[in-house]
């Protein structure tokens, strides 16, 4: 008889087990795959690494073409048309190396080159540095060159023959000095009588921090007209063209006890000038206009205004037939003027009156009543592009004088109130900081980096 062999199964409970583990192991294998640090969320991160290091790398590709595209910019020759991006020259950028690897791993030395500037023809050969933001408008070297921050303003006078830019433009608009770096320093300015054209001992230094920009790029940008504001009117409804630092200040018949420094100053036409500035609200209304990668606002300097005066020229600085000053006949043909009594005060009822349209309307200011003007209000008040460098407002520098303890610094340009032999455009006036009035302003410059 046959015996029966034990055969070895698998019991109830070894089959439970097996189960169970395989329970754990379905949960582990699933956590793996979708949870927190699961692989499908591991694949997902690393697509989107490689999306973005691909991205990257496409910019550093746009930006690799964008500057073989510069250069294979144009040669600039005589026969380059203005207004035309060409080649900039060697000093004008700025060159640095790169290390790149190739795709056997070796790592080679490239250098890059870049620039905060384009450079664009003028005609005849030259060449003026136009900051990245700004947009060559028109003009010559000789005449004065003018940008805008508007787009709507590129080449809009590009071909002009003469150079003489009109007024009608959307952007804040600067013009551009060119002076080399031997020229850039101080001039002691005479009166037509052979009298010194200063009233105290002034720094007759250059800033350091303004000569790199002269070396680099011969030349800087002011700007084309006063600082300009719009309209405020004070607690005691009084309009005045902008806002008065001290709290509480109180001038010649008018008072104002509330202010607020806001907003931007503008370098355009046929707006109200920012009058009643000290020199403390100038500067910093000045540094605020432009802070960005490339250029840097700021207050005009001393030796900018010279360096403005030579290129104007020295024959012209008596200002005897260009500028808005006492018993000077002006013809407005837009913008507005406003009266001034001679103690310099005004009231409610001196209000800006327009005179757009009223083309060859004269104004003559007299012993008893002056007048204000918009900027740029007449093309009687321009030289070599730049308007209201002689008058309307006795303008903020940089600076420093020394006629007392106090804390001053020089004023230039002369004013409505004031007579062209005495106060030219070229006479330092000096004054303390915290001091203001009717007829000072101020004009900003751009620095670029």
């Amino acid at each position: 008889m046959n015996k029966i062999k034990n055969t070895k199964g698998i019991t109830l409970i070894s089959l439970v087990i097996t189960i169970i583990i395989l329970i754990i192991l379905a949960g582990v294998a699933v956590n793996l795959s979708l949870g927190e640090n699961g692989i499908f969320r591991r694949a997902k991160e690393a697509r989107d690494k490689y999306l973005t290091s691909a991205e990257k790398e496409q910019q550093e590709l746009n930006e690799l073409y964008a500057l073989l595209k510069e250069n294979d910019l144009p040669e600039n020759t005589k026969d380059t048309e203005a207004g035309t991006p060409v080649k900039l020259p060697s000093n004008w950028a700025t060159i640095s190396p790169q290390y790149v690897r190739t795709t056997d791993g070796k790592v080679v030395k490239e250098t890059q080159v870049s620039s905060n500037v384009t450079a664009v023809a003028t005609g005849n050969g030259e060449a003026v540095p136009v900051p990245k933001g700004f947009y060559y408008v028109g003009g010559k070297i000789n005449t004065g060159v003018v940008i805008s921050d508007n787009q709507a303003d590129q080449n809009k006078y590009v071909n002009d023959a003469d150079g003489d830019i009109p007024k009608d433009l959307v952007g804040n608009q600067f013009v551009w000095i060119p002076v080399t770096a031997e020229n850039y320093k101080k001039v002691e300015w005479k009166l037509s009588n052979g009298n010194n054209a200063w009233n105290a001992i002034y720094d007759t230094s250059t800033t350091a921090a303004e000569l790199p920009q002269i070396q680099k790029y011969g030349g800087f940008y002011i700007a084309r007209f006063e600082a300009g504001k719009g309209t405020v009117t004070s607690s005691s409804n009084v309009a005045i063209g902008s806002n008065i630092v001290n709290s509480g200040w109180t001038y010649s018949g008018w008072s104002v006890n509330d202010y607020t420094i806001s907003g931007m100053i503008s370098s355009k036409a046929d707006e109200i000038p920012y009058y009643h500035a000290d020199y403390d609200t100038a500067v910093q209304m000045a540094n605020n206009m432009y802070k960005t990668d490339y250029v840097q606002s700021g207050l005009v300097t001393g030796t900018m205004w010279d360096a403005m005066m030579n290129f104007i020229g020295s024959s012209n600085v008596s200002s005897t037939s260009w500028g808005n000053y006492l018993n000077t006949e002006i013809t407005l043909a837009s913008g507005k003027y406003r009266a001034i009594s001679s103690d310099g005060s005004e009231t409610s009822s001196n209000v800006w009156t327009d005179c757009t349209g009223t083309d060859g309307k004269k104004f003559k200011t007299n012993t008893s009543t002056r007048y204000l003007l918009t900027t740029g209000s007449s093309e009687e008040v321009k030289q070599k592009n730049l308007y209201d460098v002689a008058g309307n407002l006795w303008e903020w520098t940089g600076e420093a004088s020394y006629p007392s303890a106090t804390r001053s610094y020089m004023l230039r340009g002369g004013s409505f109130n004031n007579s062209y032999t005495d106060y030219p455009a070229c006479y330092r006036d000096s004054s303390a900081a915290t001091f203001t009035r009717t007829n000072r302003g101020f004009r900003p410059a751009l620095y670029i980096k």
